[in-house]
């Protein structure tokens, strides 16, 4: 674990991403871009190129992930492909928490923290990962990619959460697993804490600004719990 000496405390509002750090989906972000790119006609995307842009905007991702050498992606294309693959991730199995994440979640829950998710994911497949995972209930905010004008790194999706819980970027710490997290973070004035378990490596998270990067569930749970 790697801490910026002094500057974390416990903060009582929690803003978590949610894939690659609370879910293990790596592998289903793939599969619902492949399907979206198989109803276009299109060959699966390069996971490895894709794991690299795991927490940017979504149509950044299918920017990328696009496969299709002649076709131009415009305005009327890309909606169809963010609404194709939104819908192939609704209709598809829900990743499964990483382990030892519902127990923090439950334990930051019962010591009276407020908790929010802030991700790129769509509101209703979020909501549906989170419930079909029995953690639902501990979150008193869940701000999807669609729900806001600019997704991350731009501190919108944070300030949206902070909003809901009516409180401000000083109580407040991200948790992620990405660089795009940590500049969200920074930019919504929040302390951030990045994950190494998930698309990006220490060194990306604390040049991103992380003030804290932890290497497993334990010591993300010791931070955050003050024990």
């Amino acid at each position: 674990m790697s801490v910026d000496s002094g500057v974390m405390a416990i903060r009582p509002v929690v803003l978590f991403d949610l894939d690659g750090t609370l879910l293990d989906s790596f592998g289903s972000i793939g599969d619902m871009i492949d399907a979206m790119l198989a109803d276009a006609g299109h060959v699966p995307c390069d996971r490895m190129a894709l794991r690299r842009m795991i927490g940017a905007p979504l149509d950044e991702v299918i920017r990328m992930a696009w496969t299709g050498p002649d076709e131009v992606l415009d305005a009327a294309r890309m909606e169809w492909a963010i609404a194709t693959y939104r819908a192939h991730q609704l209709r598809g199995h829900a990743p499964s928490f990483f382990d030892g994440a519902s127990e923090l979640l439950g334990a930051l829950h019962g010591a009276g923290r407020r908790l929010a998710v802030v991700t790129t994911k769509g509101a209703a497949a979020a909501n549906r990962a989170l419930a079909d995972g029995g953690c639902l209930g501990y979150f008193d905010a869940v701000i999807g990619g669609d729900m806001v004008p600019h997704m991350k790194p731009h501190p919108a999706p944070a300030q949206m959460a902070l909003r809901r819980l009516e409180m401000s970027p000083g109580d407040s710490v991200v948790v992620g697993d990405t660089s795009h997290d940590m500049h969200m973070a920074v930019a919504a004035g929040c302390l951030g804490i990045g994950v190494t378990w998930g698309a990006h490596e220490a060194s990306q998270l604390r040049e991103a600004g992380a003030s804290a990067v932890v290497d497993s569930m334990a010591s993300l749970r010791a931070l955050l719990m003050g024990g």
